[in-house]
């Protein structure tokens, strides 16, 4: 680490100077992607925009499923170990769920998007990430279910409230007591601010079929898909459903359970989070947020399971 690095690491006064500064570009990008958003919708909803028809191509599917994808395929020996690991631990607490798991081979078995998803797919306009955002969607629109990321831990079986309701994902809280401490653990995710508008996660998804919240956020993803050569923004998918969800279809806004619960355990692996203990963190929840990018790693949690039990 050069002088000029350890200088700004270790200056409280620069440190909160840049904080500063990283905040309002935050802002700044938000306002921008947020405009955008709302353009999109209001042409939706003006009838200026297409409202796209995909059927299921799996007959008699209920409703009692969770979805999930690597594109890559799911042969154990090419999984990295936390996806491997979670993976198993829904297979263990899925309950009265089927699991249905889906890759780049067998996607067109359930959904067979538009031409020109498929082009831009293959020519990587977007991504693996960007196109799982349209997968969830486009799946649940048409089947209704619960999604999980690969990297979704559960420890316990899918509570109630995910099908007990028309659609559900976590979202910001107001009521959250450690702002401060969660937007020091990644600040281009974490705010309370009103001009921060990534305030959910789709990580977790739930809904049942044809739910207006999610046939209008599949219809405005198509659409971007289809009039767009390059993603706005990461976090494109969560601006978009919050311009939604505070406007067009403000009455329809799911009950609000925070975000910061399922990435409690993953927070206090990585960063030390002191304000639960480990069982505690159990005993709250039962779905938890991991990466396989990061120190957390299989036996590291069944440490902790095990000191639970």
């Amino acid at each position: 680490m050069n002088k000029i690095s350890s200088f700004i690491l270790n200056n409280s006064l620069v440190k909160k100077g840049w904080a500063l500064w990283r905040e309002q570009k935050i802002f700044k990008t938000h306002k921008e992607v947020s405009n955008f958003c709302d353009v999109l919708i209001e042409e939706y909803y003006n009838g200026d925009k297409d409202n796209y028809l995909v059927l299921a191509k799996q007959k008699g599917l209920n409703q009692n499923v969770i979805w999930q994808y690597w594109g890559q395929g799911f042969e154990k020996k090419e999984l990295p170990d936390m996806v491997q690991f979670c993976l198993d631990s829904v297979d263990k607490f899925k309950g009265n769920y089927q699991v249905i798991r889906i890759d780049d081979n067998n996607i067109k078995e359930y959904i067979d998007f538009p031409s020109f998803v498929w082009e831009k797919k293959n020519d990587n306009t977007f991504n693996r990430t960007f196109f799982s955002d349209l997968l969830r969607l486009a799946l649940l629109n048409t089947y209704g279910g619960v999604w999980l990321d690969a990297t979704i831990l559960l420890t316990k079986q899918l509570p109630n409230f995910l099908s007990d309701n028309d659609y559900f994902v976590y979202q910001r809280s107001d009521a959250e007591l450690h702002k401060d401490y969660w937007k020091s653990t990644y600040a281009f995710y974490w705010g309370w601010n009103p001009k921060f508008k990534v305030r959910m996660l789709n990580s977790i998804f739930a809904a049942q079929r044809g739910s207006c919240v999610i046939n209008a956020l599949f219809n405005l993803t198509l659409t971007y898909w289809k009039t767009q050569s390059s993603w706005i923004d990461y976090f494109f998918s969560q601006i978009l459903y919050q311009q939604l969800i505070t406007g067009r279809l403000k009455n329809y806004k799911c009950k609000i359970l925070s975000d910061t619960i399922p990435h409690l355990l993953q927070t206090k692996i990585n960063n030390g989070y002191k304000y639960n203990t480990y069982n505690e963190i159990l005993d709250i929840t039962g779905i938890h947020k991991l990466s396989y990018k990061d120190k957390c790693n299989p036996k590291m949690i069944l440490n902790i399971l095990q000191g639970h039990s």
